[in-house]
C-alpha cells in the first residue's frame, strides 16, 4: 500500500521552535519501511487482534485529541485478503498502537490523526500480539506521578505556554491547570517533605502545600498525620490549617484583651459571672459600660479559643445577690468516662476540618449527572424514616447558604426542565445532605459534640454515623476512585469506635479544658430550660453554676431569603462526544472556552511574567 508525498508529514519544526537545516538530517539512518503521515480517521480501523476490552474514552481525554500536537498512533496496512466486516467497508490501516486515541477521535469526529505506518509488523501477528503486552504492562510503562506532571506543566508555562495553551493541549480543566502550577512552583524543600511520605499525593493535594511551602514544622505535621494517623493529605492539610486559624485567632482576641486592658484567666474564676448572665440577672446592668470594674476578666473555653469570655468576678458590687438554697458540691460531679481532655480538643478540631473537606467533596458529587444505584433507595429510606437532621431541617434547607454552596441550583425549575431521571435523583438527594450536613456542622457551638457518644449535639452521634455510612460505604463502592476517603473521626463514626485522636508532641495542644468548664458543659446540657436552678460550691463560698454559653444560631436564618447565586450546576459538553462514552461528571466549576476567557488568561499571565 503506497502513502502520497502529501501525506508524509516530514517538518520536524513546531510552532515557535528554529526550523532545523536540512544538513542535519545527513547523517540520519532513515529507515524505508517507517513513513509519518495524516491519515483520514475514516480509513482507520481497530485491529482484529487488539485484545484491550475497555478503551476507557473521558471528556478531558477527547479534548486533549483536540490539540495539533498528537502522539502518532502506530498502524499496519491491512492485509489484502482480510474480509471486511460490516462498518470496515473504508479500512484500510488497522491501529495496533493507539486504539483509545482512535476512538477518542471518533467521539469528537476528527478528520485525521497523525499515524507513523510500521511495515516490519505487516503480517506478523505474534509482534502484534506480544507489542501490546509490553506496550502496556506497568513494569515497563509507567505514567508521570503528580510531581512530575506538576513539574512538566509549570516548566512549560514558564517557558511561554499560557493556561489556556496549557488547558487545550492536555484537555484538563482550568482548576486542575491551576492545581498543577502551583504545586509545580513549591520548593525543593517541599517537594522532598511530600515525597518522603508513603502517600499517593494527587494535584490538587499538591497544590494546597502552596500554603506551607517552606514551613518545616507545618509539613512534618501534615506527614505524621498521613503516615502515623491514617489521614488523606486533603484531611492532613485541613487539620494543620484550622490549627493554625484557631491558633492566630487566638493571639488576635489575646492581643485586643491586652489592648483593652482586661487580664486574663486560665479558667473560669470562682463565684464570677459572664457579663452576659449578669446582665440577665440585674437590671441596668450594661456589659459595655463594664470596662472599669476592678472585677474585670475574661478566659477561653478550650473548645473556643478565638472568642474570649468575659466576666465579672465581683458581681455584688453590682448588685448581684447569689440564691442560698442550691447548693451542688463540686465534688458531687459524676466521673467523665469519656475521652482524655486532650483527645476532646483535638477531636472537636478534627470534626470540624473533616467537614470542610467532606462538603469541598459533596459539591463535586452533587454536580453528577446521574445517580449512583444506591441513592434512590437510600432517599426512600430517609423520608420513611425521617432521622432528626432531615426532620428537623428538611423544609428551609433550599434556602440556605450550604445548599448553595454543595451545588443547589439557582433556579430549580429551569434545573428541572432539562434534568434527567438520574440527575434528578442527585436533586432529590441534595436538601437532604444540606439538612444533615447543617445539623452537624453548622447550626450551633455544639456541633462540635456530635463524634462523642453521650454529648448533646444538634445531630445525634448514631444519625451522623448514618448518614457517614452512606457517603462513604455505600456510594464508595459505585464511585471507584472518585470515591469520599473519610477523616480516622468520621471513620471512627462509622465503624461505631470511640474516636482516640491523632495528637503527639508534633501536634501542639491548645490549653487545656479546666474541670469548671466541663462541669459548666454537663450542667448546661442538663438544665437548659431553667438555668437559674444551675448552681455549684466552690471552696466555702456559694456561687451559682457557670453554664456553657451556647452559640445557638437563630433558627430562622436557615430560611431567610437571601439573593440568588449564580447557577452551580452548569454543565460543559465536548461538541460531538457521544453520552455514552463520557464520564457522567459535571465538573464543579463549568469550563468556559469563550475567546474572552482565554485573553483574560492570558493577560493574567503577562501580567505575572
Amino acid at each position: 500500500m503506497s502513502v502520497t508525498s502529501t501525506d508524509v508529514h516530514s517538518d520536524s519544526a513546531s510552532g515557535g521552535e528554529p526550523a532545523v537545516g536540512s544538513d542535519t538530517y545527513l547523517d540520519l539512518d532513515v529507515p524505508e519501511d517507517y513513513r509519518l503521515a495524516r491519515i483520514e480517521v475514516r480509513h482507520l480501523g481497530h485491529s482484529p487482534y487488539n485484545v484491550r476490552e475497555d478503551l476507557h474514552i473521558t471528556q478531558s481525554f477527547c479534548a486533549s485529541l483536540k490539540t495539533e500536537l498528537q502522539v502518532p498512533l502506530t498502524v499496519v496496512p491491512i492485509p489484502d485478503n482480510y474480509q471486511r466486516g460490516e462498518g470496515e467497508e473504508e479500512h484500510r490501516w488497522w491501529v495496533v498502537k493507539g486504539n483509545r486515541r482512535l476512538e477518542g477521535a471518533r467521539a469528537i469526529k476528527l478528520e485525521k490523526m497523525l499515524c507513523l505506518i510500521d511495515l516490519t509488523k505487516n503480517g506478523d501477528l505474534t509482534s502484534m500480539l506480544v507489542d501490546q503486552v509490553v506496550e502496556n504492562d506497568d513494569e515497563y510503562r509507567r505514567g508521570l506521578t503528580p510531581f512530575e506532571q506538576s513539574r512538566a506543566l509549570f516548566l512549560a508555562h514558564r517557558s511561554g505556554a499560557t493556561r489556556a495553551e496549557i488547558r487545550k493541549k492536555t484537555g484538563r480543566t482550568r482548576q486542575e491547570i491551576a492545581d498543577a502550577l502551583a504545586a509545580g512552583k513549591l520548593s525543593e524543600h517541599t517537594r522532598s517533605n511530600a515525597q518522603s511520605v508513603d502517600y499517593a499525593w494527587t494535584l490538587d493535594e499538591l497544590a494546597l502545600l502552596d500554603e506551607f511551602d517552606g514551613d518545616t514544622e507545618a509539613l512534618d505535621t501534615i506527614n505524621y498525620l498521613i503516615s502515623e494517623r491514617g489521614h488523606s493529605g486533603r484531611h492532613a492539610i485541613e487539620a494543620v490549617r484550622a490549627e493554625r486559624q484557631e491558633a492566630a485567632a487566638h493571639a488576635q482576641a489575646l492581643a485586643d484583651l491586652a489592648a483593652a486592658g482586661i487580664p486574663v484567666a486560665a479558667e473560669w474564676p470562682v463565684g464570677a459571672l459572664l457579663l452576659t448572665q449578669l446582665a440577665a440577672r440585674v437590671e441596668g446592668f450594661d456589659p459595655d459600660q463594664h470596662g472599669e470594674c476592678p472585677g474585670r476578666g475574661a478566659f477561653f473555653y478550650s473548645w473556643r479559643p478565638e472568642r474570649a469570655e468575659l466576666y465579672c468576678s465581683t458581681p455584688e458590687q453590682h448588685g448581684y445577690t447569689a440564691p442560698e438554697h442550691i447548693a451542688f458540691p463540686s465534688a458531687a460531679k459524676p466521673k467523665d468516662d469519656g475521652p482524655p481532655r486532650k483527645v476532646v480538643v483535638e477531636g472537636n478540631r478534627a470534626w470540624m476540618a473533616a467537614a470542610t473537606v467532606r462538603q469541598e467533596w459533596l459539591a463535586g458529587f452533587f454536580a453528577r449527572k446521574s445517580a449512583p444505584k444506591p441513592v434512590t433507595r437510600f432517599i426512600t429510606r430517609v423520608l420513611n424514616d425521617m432521622p432528626s437532621p432531615v426532620r428537623d431541617r428538611l423544609g428551609s434547607a433550599p434556602r440556605s447558604e450550604l445548599y448553595r454552596k454543595l451545588g443547589g441550583p439557582a433556579d430549580l425549575e429551569a434545573a428541572l426542565a432539562t434534568a434527567t431521571p438520574g440527575r434528578l435523583a442527585i436533586l432529590q438527594l441534595l436538601p437532604i445532605a444540606v439538612a444533615w450536613e447543617y445539623q452537624m456542622s453548622e447550626v450551633s457551638a455544639e456541633v462540635k459534640n456530635t463524634w462523642r457518644e453521650g454529648r448533646h449535639s444538634p445531630c445525634p452521634t448514631a444519625d451522623a454515623a448514618q448518614w457517614l455510612r452512606f457517603v462513604v460505604n455505600e456510594l464508595g463502592p459505585e464511585l471507584g476512585d472518585k470515591a469520599y476517603v473519610p477523616a480516622p473521626i468520621e471513620q471512627a463514626l462509622i465503624d461505631g469506635t470511640p474516636y482516640q485522636g491523632s495528637s503527639t508532641d508534633a501536634v501542639s495542644d491548645s490549653p487545656a479544658t479546666p474541670e469548671s468548664e466541663e462541669a459548666g458543659q454537663e450542667i448546661h446540657t442538663d438544665t437548659v430550660d431553667d438555668i437559674e436552678a444551675a448552681a455549684t460550691v466552690h471552696d466555702a463560698g456559694i456561687a451559682e453554676a457557670q453554664p456553657t454559653e451556647t452559640d445557638t444560631q437563630d433558627d430562622a436564618s436557615l430560611g431567610e431569603d437571601r439573593p440568588p447565586a449564580d447557577p452551580s450546576d452548569v454543565e460543559r459538553n465536548l461538541t460531538g462526544v457521544s453520552a455514552e462514552v463520557l464520564d457522567t461528571t459535571v465538573p464543579a466549576s463549568a469550563e468556559l472556552t469563550s475567546d474572552a476567557q482565554d485573553e483574560a488568561e492570558t493577560q493574567d499571565d503577562l501580567r505575572a511574567a
